[in-house]
């Protein structure tokens, strides 16, 4: 039993997030739990001599926050690149691309990111970047990371001609003559330049770690799931480790792993939740379709103005169907990337039909085997031995539009919808140019909730902006940074302050099997924390956004203090 806390919390608006009791004053840690949560008087009994006591002066104070979707590597090594994210003008772009190659030393690549065409009023070509960099590669990362737009520098480096045909399932944009424009759509067009890229040294990728989590502080961030891709390898994981070695690993990672790496985990026996807690084993990533911007998005009926665009099947469903049943044989539940109508609906077939038991699989399997005229292969013969069934609900990132038939379905099977409110601020504009009337299920959030679907929050940074208070007020306003449209987009959409929360903490601790230590705040569970200058139930929706973290806690100690 603990006799004096090391940290106090009181004159506070404390929301826990906990039905129970949702409201109180004043909240104590020790050795790194909650200990006690309660009125100040209550609660100020456990102060000692050591005790750190903090005054949050009537402030809110809130579980720490947990970004359900990030690309948490790829955010700190965008920090140092060009940045081109909301930028509307045209020269602009060049602009800061033009200042980035006069830096750049001789064979040295210039890097950017964030880019988004539909702000523009003509399309990217590497032409356009050409006369302002003839002999210095240049890659410039859309703002999805989905499409890179390059220069003929850098499409000669890496051997792109009119010769070279499409990747699979990827696309290299050309002209009428059949030469690539320098637009490369999807991971495997991507990865004909990225080879070439210069890669920092793993020390100085950990420097840029720590600034990142640094940053994560500062916004009130205090756990992340992070989306490891292929493109990153086992990168990723390697830094997180060595930073949790060297004890400045200051988030909670619920750590994804590449599709691509499951034969080498099940050969291993690693399962989801292995690990401590500061860093585990999560979800099974892989990828339905492309995104909406570079029009990839795979859509039941075609984009607007391009009737023969129906997107691009990234993992077509048979292939997910197989990759998802040899994932369950390995412990594994699917993180699945889908944009398009299309793809939200292959993915919740193919989730749907997954058998219940471990019993069942066999079952499956034979099922599998006669469904040739649904186009799904037979499934390899010979599973390995079964293990205990997945801790984690499966989940489907993104869920950006969805037909109405499907919107009972992700609930009804258990799938959670992790969703992007942030991308809101940028995106409505061109979901309206290129989904028309489909729009209305775009960033459903309210019609997901009230069919009874979990929704956990994230931001997708670098592809948006990390900041979680933009995301609230994105949920709340459906509006952008400017108040448009004014009376919000599809505003029966939108989520109540206390809804966005639940998806900022308890969400993401659902989907990790984290409720019982994370995601509110109650006796017993992490303490991690935030005190937020501005009491977000209380101010006018739109002014969430101005909103900023004066203290976050983690593990009862505080990493983050805003000059008073």
């Amino acid at each position: 039993m603990v006799e004096k806390a090391d940290l106090i919390l009181y004159n506070a608006r404390i929301f826990t997030v906990d039905s129970a009791r949702p409201w109180a004053e004043a909240v104590a840690c020790a050795e790194g739990r909650i200990v006690a949560v309660g009125s100040n008087e209550e609660v100020l009994n456990l102060a000692g001599r050591a005790t750190q006591r903090i005054d949050a002066g009537g402030r809110l104070v809130l579980p720490g926050l947990t970004d359900a979707h990030v690309h948490f590597l790829q955010y700190a090594i965008r920090r140092q690149e060009v940045s081109l994210f909301g930028v509307r003008n045209f020269e602009e772009v060049r602009r800061r691309v033009r200042q980035a190659v006069e830096k750049a030393a001789p064979g040295q690549w210039v890097q950017g990111w964030g880019w988004d065409e539909n702000l523009w009023d003509r399309p990217p070509a590497a032409g356009q970047l050409d006369d302002i960099a003839p002999h210095t590669p240049v890659v410039l990362a859309r703002m999805d990371m989905h499409t890179w737009w390059v220069n003929s520098a850098a499409m000669q480096q890496a051997g792109i001609t009119r010769e070279t045909p499409d990747p699979p399932e990827s696309r290299l944009e050309r002209d009428a003559d059949g030469n690539p424009t320098g637009l490369l759509r999807e991971w495997n067009a991507i990865r004909l330049v990225e080879p070439h890229l210069p890669k920092p040294s793993s020390a100085t990728l950990l420097g840029w770690l720590k600034e990142a989590i640094a940053e994560a502080h500062r916004l009130g961030l205090t756990g992340i799931h992070d989306q490891r891709v292929q493109r990153e390898g086992r990168q990723t994981f390697r830094l997180f480790q060595a930073l949790r070695r060297q004890g400045e690993l200051k988030l909670r990672v619920h750590m994804n792993i590449a599709a691509e790496h499951l034969a080498e985990a099940a050969a291993l026996g690693l399962q989801p939740g292995f690990g401590d807690d500061r860093l585990w084993i999560g979800h099974l990533k892989t990828f339905a379709d492309g995104t909406m911007g570079s029009r990839t998005a795979r859509m039941i009926e075609p984009f607007e103005g391009e009737p023969d665009n129906y997107g691009l099947a990234v993992t077509p469903a048979n292939a997910l169907w197989e990759l998802a049943v040899q994932a369950k044989r390995a412990g594994f539940s699917l993180s699945v990337h889908a944009i398009g109508d299309l793809a939200v609906r292959e993915v919740v077939d193919v989730l749907s039909e997954l058998p219940s038991t471990e019993q069942g699989t066999a079952s499956a399997e034979r099922q599998a085997g006669e469904a040739g005229e649904q186009g799904r292969d037979k499934i390899p013969p010979a599973p390995p031995p079964p293990r205990p069934p997945a801790a984690f609900p499966h989940r489907i990132e993104h869920v950006q539009v969805i037909h109405p038939d499907d919107l009972p379905r992700l609930s009804q099977y258990g799938i959670v919808a992790s969703v992007q409110p942030v991308h809101l601020l940028t995106d409505w504009p061109t979901a309206d140019k290129v989904w028309g009337r489909r729009s209305q299920y775009a960033y459903a959030f309210r019609s997901l909730l009230e069919h009874g679907t979990r929704l956990a929050l994230g931001s997708d940074a670098p592809v948006a902006p990390l900041n979680p208070m933009l995301g609230i007020y994105a949920a709340v306003t459906r509006q952008d940074e400017r108040g448009q449209p004014a009376n919000g987009w599809y505003p029966e959409e939108r989520l109540t302050v206390a809804e966005a929360v639940h998806g900022y903490t308890l969400g993401p601790a659902y989907l990790a099997g984290k409720q019982e230590v994370q995601g509110t705040i109650m006796p017993g569970k992490w303490a991690d924390m935030v005190v937020l200058s501005r009491n977000l139930f209380e101010i006018p929706p739109e002014e969430i956004a101005e909103a900023a973290v004066e203290v976050t806690v983690f593990d009862g100690q505080v990493v983050y203090q805003a000059e008073m």
